[in-house]
């Protein structure tokens, strides 16, 4: 039973839970990585806006190319 399920069935409600920031893998990378301000951090390194660096970290966007390659290279420098 995947997690969506369990929630459903929880809640008492067959509509599907909206994911949270702790759900989001990528924003728990971001955190761990810039814990103050991580999305005006995220931001400034991938050449977006704030507002579009937060949805990412939050999970209401699809992770880009770009935002991966800051991750990466803010990991291994």
């Amino acid at each position: 039973m995947s997690r969506e399920e369990w929630r459903s069935i929880v809640n008492g409600s067959n509509t599907p839970v909206e994911q949270s920031c702790e759900d989001s893998r990528f924003g728990t990378v971001v955190r761990a990585l810039w814990p103050d301000k991580p999305a005006l951090n995220l931001a400034q390194r991938m050449g977006v806006t704030e507002r579009n660096a937060l949805q990412l970290i939050r999970g209401e966007r699809r992770v880009t190319a770009r935002a991966v390659l800051v991750i990466n290279t803010e990991i291994l420098d």
